[in-house]
């Protein structure tokens, strides 16, 4: 009734609810203010995370801590243990039942956003913070890409920041030493990949150092502000920046790597099995049993096995399945020659799909996504591509990173399906989207549900036969190869982490049934022992939203419209996947009235 009232009315709502409720009609009062509540926790809490964050604040542009960097000691973490905690229990006293369907599923949202924050700390990745794909010795350096220079003041805090890293350091080695005496230790291969990516910043010419970088734009600087932060910089890499990861290289080399653990699961550590189902529900957003994962993951892989020979048919290769998969795995003509030819290739795919988005979208963000090469110094143990989105103030776009270190390693087949996954209309639409819209409460626009954000990416890459792309039995075969390589998943993730996999046993499966590039198998396999769980979330929110459309033009018939299904699929940002389940069925149920 109240959103049939007129404006002025409205303005009276609060005068109005307080003489009913002093007449005695029952949660009058309570109605009209319990959202009000439920903003101010939702905004406390989404500032609370960027103070803990600061880097993560930079590089969605909120710039007021460009100067911090995160506290990982143990006060820090208890610290935050007690706001969450907080959180929680405020949210407890604000009556989900007295607001409105929009704030009850923003409240549900909050609590279970603040329960996997306390589960995640549970989870003890803080024994764990250096693996050669995100550890904190890639993080650091990779806040250039985000910390603005645009005057004398940004360079004051970015020059705060590096003389901070060594203080982070101390406390990083703090729980490794405190996980190796409870029996948490990483694995040796992951570890061994680490060492020269520290080695990187051990320079001893400062200007040779990656953090000397923003000098060479010479941007926001003249005069003597140039001279005087030149002199500081140059300080600040030689006194702070190279012995920190002097200290972290001595340690990692001649105290942690000794120790560090043969075995590649995470089971092999003490409650690693309880850990693993943790982490596997975190990022899949399911309690599903680990078995039934694997299981799942076998019957793709044989349903996908069939697809592939069916190209194989048409392409008219012979010999068997598995003879074909190695072969295009090997062919030299399935490669890349140089990494300028790879760059050009996936750019010229972002270009012809971006006038392809408004058949499938209503609603399109503002941000645009473009191509960005892998930064040198961690190509060599990175993904083949990915994703970094733009910040608020709309001062870069989104970038499509893509790895071109050994171009010749890197297929060509794969490049279409992997840029609808990493570019658009994969991670780019659904993220932007989030970020731009200013109906949803801010920690909602920034949610990170894995199931949700790679189940998307992965169900976006099958999005290129809806405009008439993959029109090469070979782009069709490598769009199976990635379908694939996210099925294998479920059996290789499982098999190590609970079942006493070996490393090269997963690799012999990834081989066996995806013709990805045997570097690219390597550093995904290592990739999964380093992030236990997480590529379980790309085939399970796959298959769930791919059930969702099946459902949503099974029941709605000639009414179905692809772009108002994805419109309200990406409409609430990032959630759980059942969240997403039950919106959609009832967004399916009005449709059809």
């Amino acid at each position: 009734m109240v959103l049939r009232m007129s404006n002025r009315l409205v303005t009276a709502i609060p005068t109005l609810v307080f003489i009913l409720s002093l007449l005695g009609v029952p949660g009058a009062f309570v109605l009209a203010q319990t959202d009000k509540p439920l903003k101010g926790v939702a905004d406390r809490y989404w500032e609370a995370v960027l103070k803990r964050n600061p880097t993560f604040a930079t590089s969605i542009g909120d710039y007021r801590y460009n100067d911090r960097l995160e506290d990982v000691s143990q006060d820090g973490r208890s610290q935050w243990r007690s706001t969450l905690e907080g959180f929680l229990r405020e949210l407890t006293l604000i009556p989900a039942d007295q607001l409105s369907p929009d704030d009850s599923f923003t409240h549900e949202l909050l609590r279970k956003t603040v329960e996997d924050s306390l589960l995640r700390i549970d989870c003890l990745s803080h024994y764990y913070p250096l693996d050669p794909l995100d550890g904190f010795q890639i993080s650091f350096p990779l806040i250039l890409v985000s910390q603005p220079f645009r005057n004398l003041n940004d360079y004051r805090a970015y020059l705060v920041r590096l003389r901070a890293f060594p203080r982070q350091v101390d406390d990083h080695i703090a729980n490794m030493r405190a996980g190796l005496a409870l029996g948490h230790v990483s694995p040796t291969v992951v570890i061994e990949k680490c060492v020269p990516q520290i080695k990187t910043h051990v320079v001893i010419d400062p200007t040779k150092s990656e953090f000397y970088a923003p000098l060479q734009k010479s941007t926001g600087l003249a005069g003597p502000d140039h001279s005087a932060i030149t002199a500081e910089l140059t300080t600040a890499i030689s006194a702070y920046v190279v012995p920190a990861y002097e200290q972290l290289l001595a340690f990692v080399r001649d105290e942690y790597l000794p120790t560090c653990r043969a075995t590649v699961g995470i089971s092999a550590v003490p409650n690693g099995a309880k850990i693993y189902e943790n982490l596997a529900y975190l990022h899949t957003g399911v309690r599903i049993k680990s078995d039934d994962i694997h299981e799942l993951g076998i019957a793709e892989v044989a349903r996908l096995r069939k697809e592939m020979a069916k190209i194989q048919q048409i392409i008219g290769r012979a010999g068997g399945l598995d003879e074909f998969i190695a072969f295009m795995r090997q062919d030299g003509h399935n490669r890349f020659d140089t990494r300028e030819e790879l760059i050009a290739a996936a750019d010229a795919i972002l270009q012809k799909t971006k006038p392809h988005l408004p058949k499938l979208f209503g609603r399109l963000p503002k941000a645009d996504c473009v191509m960005k090469e892998m930064e040198a110094f961690r190509a060599a143990a990175s993904p083949v591509a990915y994703y970094n989105p733009p910040p608020e103030d709309g001062s870069r776009p989104g970038y499509y990173y893509i790895n071109t270190y050994s171009p010749n390693d890197r297929m060509r087949f794969t490049l279409e399906a992997l840029t609808y996954h990493e570019a658009v209309p994969g991670h780019h639409l659904q993220i932007a989207l989030d970020q731009e819209n200013r109906d949803l409460p801010r920690f909602r626009r920034y949610g990170s549900f894995t199931s949700y954000v790679e189940g998307w990416a992965l169900y976006s890459e099958k999005l290129g036969y809806d405009i008439g792309a993959y029109t090469d039995p070979l782009q069709r075969y490598g769009q199976l190869t990635m379908e694939m390589w996210r099925a294998c998943r479920l059996v290789v993730d499982t098999g190590m982490h609970v079942k006493g996999w070996t490393r090269d046993q997963a690799v012999e499966y990834m081989v066996k049934n995806t013709s990805l590039a045997r570097l690219d198998i390597d550093s995904e396999i290592d990739r999964y022992i380093s992030w236990p769980g997480q590529a379980l979330a790309y085939k399970i929110g796959e298959i769930r939203i791919s059930n969702l459309r099946r459902q949503a033009e099974k029941e709605l018939g000639s009414k179905f419209d692809i772009r108002a299904f994805h419109d309200a699929l990406l409409a609430g940002a990032a959630m759980p996947i059942e969240m997403l389940e039950k919106r959609m069925q009832s967004w399916i149920a009005s449709r059809k009235n």
